[in-house]
This record gives structure tokens, C-alpha cells and sequence, in this order.
């Protein structure tokens, strides 16, 4: 199960509310020189107990074992305390309000059209806007239609906990459509089925849904297939025998039958612990049941006819296995078109019949490997469009559906450097619908004409609010310690001048071979419009290069991550970009080791960190339910080499008595159902202790949120405006500086030094500079990711 990757300065992408927006500040204050400040108050007091295991003949020491008990009385009064806490010094902080209201002004105004869905004419959509208290879902017929509002998530809100809709699918005829509903960040799905012509939901409610945002509609859609968690075991098996229902509309949800799970129909090789969806394809005589086993990147399919399924007697075929290096499918009539990385690190393309006796081995290549990676498909009634990436940035190419395995496929141009969020094809329809958007150009739903290759506006997505012409991004490398060259995207002023005296946040994830992907926020003009720059690390484990760029970051060599971290923070104070005076990193959920490693191993580097619903303690991830499907990617203490290997990587228990560490604010979110938030408990107790007069260590606890989806927007912007000022007060930055404080010694400066010979970047940036080529990645051992993002 992956970890959430989308950055800090990403997270309010699209948030909409009702209030009108305010006027930017007329000229930011000058920043001053650096006095971070100590608590002005004790921490609040945690016991230690040291708890001794000895693992592969090491003797490893736990002090805060017991905080991995969230239910304990003991536990609930430690984040509470933390909670209080922490509100109070970020409370003191002079500008937050000010910064609050300029956030609310950017998010608040902003309208944004997020998942998109097609089933005939109709055109189905979850949007953000004024007056919404989070993701609605609407309808239009055709995109020129009257908009209708079908689904607020507000009316499953409880009280303080608020509703939130996780998923929807709706059925191929447009009458009806799925979707899940959760509160306060749970993600733990409720499944509804709403009727598009009453305007009511069907009176059936279907809970341990979580996993069904690839549900499956029968073709006439009299009835639907979902995945369902298994009731009432034990917290550490929550994820075993996930099952696949069939469900008759207007008949009781109580009689749905299993149509997937180990030995139904003959289905075999399925893992316990293991997330199934079913596939019904158009125009097909066969279904598919797509089985990944935890966080591995790898799937398997079966097959049955379809006619099969839809009588309840399904009799499946393996026809794609673990071990053919496949990670998506694409069907099509009755063919299923695989994208595999066997031998093929940037990924290719096979086609398979899915009759009996159909195997991989015997597959045909319809698209080769070639100098991007290949991350997605969908298959149109004209051509099957692609969407490939280069060290992060995507393309779309389309291959005519007569020319498959016979020519290579031709580029669509796209307006800008982009990120495909989704392609939406039809094999009864030419052309194809995608949702596109950059670090700083706003997000568009463009249909592709099938015969020009234009790119017509659907007038979806309406024009943004917020205006970023003033700023510019560039592509940069910085080099790792064994000199493989690392992506650095920077957003920034286009009058920023490198002088060591911009305020910088550095965010990096590099796990699953996920890749960090450009994403519009207008909540970053609050730190932008103040001369911040903004940097991405596309660190090694991450996806940007393909397989061998996941392997170098995988398991064993997962070192490579932190230390790739490391080397683009000294590459962006080395040239002036900003200095450890006023630079922070950040990092959500899986993107805690490379933050947590960097913050341990050189802390003289930063002057903030900020862990969002991290991972730091990996001798322990295991523990919890969703941990146990990370095995994969991170490995297991089981073996000595996995033991010592996560050990080094392991943020906590790296942490050394009396150093001098930078400031640091965690979050966690109390239903986080991808990452515990003990992780982030244990960690903050261990920095406060290991230097109780240092710089802030400050735990964030919001109680009706979770890891991110899910919560509500006025959460996601205090997060927001409670880090920027926590980091503009860390920076020194005098309307932040709360009274009465005490400064501490500034961190030691890393004084800018001219850029070697045809080097890097000149002392000022161009309004536009020029990308540099990609270069090639360096390939290390392991093997690849999965179905939700950590």
C-alpha cells in the first residue's frame, strides 16, 4: 500500500470555499538575519522505558514502545498534551493570521474539477468550489450541459466528523452511480448507489468498502462487483481476505454472493493478504480479476467468461502471474494489451488474447521500450494513447489502433510541460479526454481530436483565480554522492537572484517507483509572493526514470534516497539558492525516511523540517496492518541484511543524545489508516529528549483527520499556514518572531560558491530557463510498487 506522496506545497491543490479574495500584500517585509527560538515553555512530560530486543545479535532499544498503543488512556493523553502544545507555539506566532487569511483568499476562491468520468453522454466529476465544504459530485449532460449537483458529502457528516466522498464509479448507462463515503479522514468507505433520475440514493448501504474506486458495472447495469474487507478480524489481519461481491440492484445487499477469493470459481496463487478488483471490459465475451499483493508494483490476472461472472459461477483462469513483471492492464474486446517491465526498465507493451490457453510467454509486443517511460494507457476506438514520462514530466502519444506492434507511436503536443493526471478512452469513441496541469499553469480538461490531434478546451475546468506570471520554474541536477544526477525542479520569483537569503522548502518521496508529478496550488502564491522558492529532490526510489531508478532506491539500497536528499540540499545552498539559514525539507508519509534520514545524518544543513504523517521508525512499520503490505518495498528485519539495512535507514533510531538539531514540526492525523501516527509520536518524544533546550520539536495533531484524503478544506489550510509561519519564524523573519523569546545561535552559514565551468546556474535566474536534457539514470538491485498512495 503506498504511501502519500503529493508535497507539502501541493496539498491545497484546488481547495475551494466561499470567501471573496483578498489583495496581496503590497511588498513583503525584508527577511532579517536568523534567530530561531527556543521553547519558551517545557515540553509537556513523557515517560521513557527502555525496552531491549535483540535482533541478529544487536541490541536494539526502544524508549517509547509503549505510544504504539493508540488506545492505551496513557497514549491518548500524550497526543493530547502534544497537541495543546504545539497549538500553543504556533498561536504565538505573530504573522500566522495574517498568513491564514492571505491562504483562504488564494484556496478559498479557486474552483477545481478533480476526477472526471465519462458513461455515455454523461460526464461525471468531483469539484471543489465556493460554498462547498469539500469534493461534491456533479453531472452534466455532454460538456456544454447544465451542471447538476448530485452528491454532497456534507450530508454524511456526524456532527464534527465530516463526510467526505472517497470514490465513485458510475454505470456504463449514466442511470446510476457508486461511490464511497467516509468521515474525519478514515478512508473506512461506506458504499451508496445514488439514482441519477430521482435524484435519491438506492436504499442500500455497504460498509468495509474501502478499496472500490475500480469497481466494476456489469454492462447492462443491473449490477456491480466490489471489494469488501473481511468482517470483524483482527487489527493486524485488517487487509487478509479482502473478497469480491457481486450485487443485484433492488436485491438485499445481504445476499451478495463472492464471485472472487481464494478457491471461488477455481481462483488460485492469491495471497492473503492481497487488494482484488474486477475488470468488465466493452464490447468483450471475458472479465478479469486483477490481484495485487501488498505494495509490490507486480499484478496478477484471471480470466473467466463473462457470462460466467454475471450468472454468480465464475471459473477462472490464471493468465498473467507475479512473476511476468506486469503493472497495468488495458483491456480491449477480447485481448488484453499488458504493460510489463520485463527486460525493460522504461516499460513496454504486450498483447495477450484472453482465450484459453493464453499465457504472457506467448504475448506479442504492440508498444516497444524507447526513451521514455511508459506509465499509463487507454485504448480509444481510433488509437490507444499513452502516457509516457520523462524524469518527471509527462507526454502523450497515441499508436492507431491498426499499427500496433508495426510503427512506433507519434506524439500528441501538449501546451506545456505537464502532468497527465488522467486519460479517459472509450473503444466506441475516437479521441480521448484528459485532465492536465502544471507547477504553475492551471489545471484543464482538454479532449484530443482523433483526427487533427488538437486539444479542444471542454470548458470543465474554469479559468484560475490566482495569477502566477510572476513566477517561473527550471529543471536543474544536482549530483549524488556516487555522481548519478538527480532532477531538482525549482519554483521561484522570476526576479530571485541567488544570494543565499531565500527562504526555501525542499520536498522529496522516492518510494514505489512513484513519481513526484507537477501539481497547481494556488495556496503556494502565500509563500511564493514573499520571495520563497520552492524545490522538489526526485530522489532515487521514485518512478521519474523508470524501473532501474525505483531498484536504486528500493530496499537494500534504499540509502540511496537520504542521501540523494542530502546532496541536492547542499547543491541548492552551494549556489546560492538559499543557505542552512533558512532552508527547510519536507516529506509526507513515505517521504519521512528521506526527510528523517537527512535530519539525523546532517542536521547542520537545515534550519527547519517538517515530517507530514511520516514513517520513522522502520524496525517497527511491520507492525501495523498496512506496514505489513510495505514488506515488499522496504524489506524485513527477518534477515540480517534487510535488518541492517533498515536500521540505517530508520530516522529514529538514529537520533544521538545532545546534538544540536534543526527545529521540526510533525503532523499526524489521528485515522490515518496508511500510517500510524505513533511513527510520528515516537520520534518527536525522542528529539524533545535527546535535546530538551534545542531548537522546537513540535507534534501537530489534528484528531479528525487522518492521512490526507478525506479531510476537510479549512484543516488543510491551518496546516498550511501553521507551516509557513512555523518556517518563516525558524528563518528569522522579523513579523514572525513571536515576544519574548530568547534567539539562539544562528546555524552555521554555507557561503554560495561560483558554479564550475559550464556548470550549473548563473548567479541570476533568467525569467525562463532552459530545461537541461534528462540524463540517463544508473541502474541498482531490486524489483518494483501498488494500488494507494502512502
Amino acid at each position: 500500500m503506498l504511501r502519500l506522496a503529493p508535497l507539502f506545497f501541493v496539498v491545497l491543490a484546488g481547495i475551494a470555499g466561499a470567501q471573496q479574495p483578498a489583495a496581496p500584500p503590497a511588498s513583503p517585509a525584508p527577511l532579517a538575519s536568523p534567530a530561531p527560538l527556543a521553547p519558551p515553555s517545557p515540553y509537556p512530560p513523557v515517560r521513557a522505558i527502555d525496552v531491549h530486543e535483540t535482533i541478529h545479535g544487536v541490541d536494539v532499544v526502544d524508549s517509547y514502545r509503549w505510544i504504539e498503543d493508540l488506545e492505551s488512556p496513557e497514549t491518548q493523553a500524550f497526543f493530547r498534551a502534544e497537541a495543546d502544545y504545539a497549538r500553543s507555539q504556533l498561536d504565538r506566532i505573530p504573522g500566522r493570521e495574517r498568513l491564514l487569511e492571505r491562504i483562504r483568499s488564494l484556496s478559498e476562491f479557486q474552483v477545481t474539477v478533480l476526477t472526471v468520468a465519462v458513461s455515455g453522454s454523461r460526464v461525471f466529476y468531483l469539484k471543489l468550489a465556493p460554498g462547498l465544504a469539500g469534493p461534491t459530485l456533479f453531472m452534466r449532460d455532454g460538456f456544454a450541459g447544465a451542471e447538476k449537483k448530485l452528491v454532497d458529502p456534507d450530508r454524511f457528516s456526524d456532527g464534527p466528523r465530516k463526510g467526505a466522498i472517497d470514490w465513485f464509479v458510475p454505470s456504463p448507462d449514466g442511470r446510476h452511480v457508486a461511490f464511497g463515503t467516509s468521515t474525519s479522514g478514515t478512508e473506512a468507505s461506506v458504499l451508496r448507489v445514488f439514482d441519477v433520475a430521482t435524484g435519491k440514493d438506492l436504499p442500500v448501504t455497504i460498509d468495509r468498502a474501502r478499496f472500490n474506486s475500480r469497481l466494476a458495472w456489469s454492462p447492462d447495469g443491473r449490477s456491480f462487483f466490489y471489494a469488501r474487507l473481511a468482517d470483524g478480524p483482527e487489527r493486524s489481519k485488517r487487509y487478509a481476505n479482502i473478497r469480491i461481491y457481486r450485487h443485484l440492484l433492488g436485491r438485499d445487499a445481504a445476499r451478495d454472493e463472492i464471485v472472487f477469493a481464494p478457491g471461488v470459481g477455481g481462483a488460485r496463487d492469491v495471497p492473503e493478504v492481497s487488494f482484488p478488483s474486477i475488470i468488465v471490459p466493452i464490447d468483450s465475451h471475458y472479465a478479469y480479476a486483477v490481484v495485487r499483493e501488498g505494495a509490490r508494483r507486480e499484478l496478477a490476472v484471471h480470466a473467466t467468461e463473462l457470462k460466467e461472472l454475471e450468472a454468480g459461477t465464475p471459473r477462472w483462469r490464471k493468465i498473467v502471474g507475479f512473476e511476468d513483471d506486469v503493472i497495468a492492464v488495458e483491456p480491449w474486446k477480447d485481448e488484453l494489451l499488458l504493460l510489463s517491465h520485463h527486460k525493460a526498465d522504461n516499460h513496454k507493451v504486450l498483447r495477450i488474447p484472453a482465450s484459453a490457453g493464453s499465457s504472457v510467454a506467448k504475448a506479442k509486443v504492440a508498444v516497444p521500450e524507447g526513451d521514455a517511460v511508459i506509465q499509463g494507457m487507454a485504448m480509444a476506438q481510433d488509437a490507444l494513447y499513452i502516457r509516457s514520462n520523462v524524469g518527471g514530466v509527462d507526454r502523450l502519444e497515441k499508436l492507431p489502433v491498426g499499427f500496433l506492434g508495426l510503427k512506433k507511436p507519434e506524439f500528441v503536443k501538449t501546451p506545456f510541460d505537464t502532468h497527465i493526471a488522467q486519460i479517459i478512452a472509450s473503444p466506441r469513441q475516437p479521441g480521448a479526454l484528459l485532465k492536465l496541469q502544471g507547477w504553475i499553469e492551471p489545471p484543464a480538461v482538454v479532449h484530443v481530436d482523433a483526427k487533427s490531434g488538437d486539444l479542444l478546451d471542454t470548458k470543465l475546468q474554469p479559468k484560475p483565480v490566482a495569477d502566477f506570471d510572476a513566477m517561473d520554474e527550471v529543471r536543474l541536477y544536482a549530483t549524488a554522492a556516487d555522481g548519478t544526477k538527480i532532477p531538482v525542479t525549482l519554483v521561484y520569483l522570476k526576479t530571485t537572484t541567488l544570494n543565499g537569503e531565500n527562504p526555501l522548502i525542499l520536498s522529496a518521496y522516492g518510494s514505489y517507483g512513484t513519481q513526484v508529478i507537477p501539481m497547481y496550488d494556488p495556496a503556494r502564491l502565500a509563500w511564493l509572493e514573499r520571495g520563497g522558492v520552492l524545490a522538489v529532490a526526485h530522489v532515487r526510489g521514485g518512478g521519474e526514470y523508470g524501473e532501474g531508478w525505483h531498484r536504486a532506491g528500493r530496499l537494500t539500497a534504499k540509502r540511496n534516497t537520504v542521501q540523494d536528499l542530502v546532496a541536492v540540499a547542499e547543491f541548492v545552498t552551494r549556489y546560492g539558492f538559499t543557505s542552512a539559514r533558512k532552508l527547510a525539507i519536507e516529506g509526507s508519509g513515505a517521504g519521512g525516511i528521506p526527510v528523517g534520514g537527512a535530519l539525523v545524518r546532517r542536521p547542520e544543513l537545515f534550519a527547519a523540517v517538517v515530517p507530514r504523517v511520516p514513517m520513522m521508525d522502520m524496525l517497527r512499520f511491520d507492525v501495523s496492518p498496512a506496514g505489513r503490505t510495505d514488506i515488499p518495498e522496504f524489506g524485513t528485519i527477518t534477515t540480517k541484511a534487510g535488518f541492517e539495512a533498515l536500521r540505517e535507514i530508520s530516522p529514529y533510531h538514529q537520533v544521538k543524545d545532545g546534538t544540536a538539531y534543526p527545529a521540526v514540526l510533525f503532523s499526524a492525523g489521528m485515522n490515518d489508516a496508511r500510517i500510524d501516527p505513533w511513527h510520528a509520536g515516537k520520534m518527536a518524544a525522542r528529539l524533545q529528549a535527546a535535546n530538551p533546550n534545542g531548537k522546537p520539536v513540535l507534534l501537530r495533531v489534528d484528531f479528525d483527520a487522518g492521512h490526507g484524503p478525506g479531510t476537510s478544506r479549512r484543516l488543510r489550510e491551518q496546516e498550511v499556514a501553521d507551516v509557513y509561519a512555523f518556517l518563516l519564524w525558524q528563518f528569522g523573519v522579523p513579523e514572525f518572531q513571536p515576544p519574548q523569546a530568547t534567539p539562539l545561535a544562528p546555524a552555521p552559514v554555507i557561503v554560495p560558491v561560483p558554479a564550475p565551468a559550464g556548470g550549473t546556474p548563473s548567479p541570476t535566474l533568467a525569467p525562463s530557463t532552459t530545461l537541461a536534457p534528462a540524463p540517463a539514470p544508473v541502474p541498482a538491485p531490486g524489483t518494483p510498487p501498488a494500488p494507494e498512495v502512502k
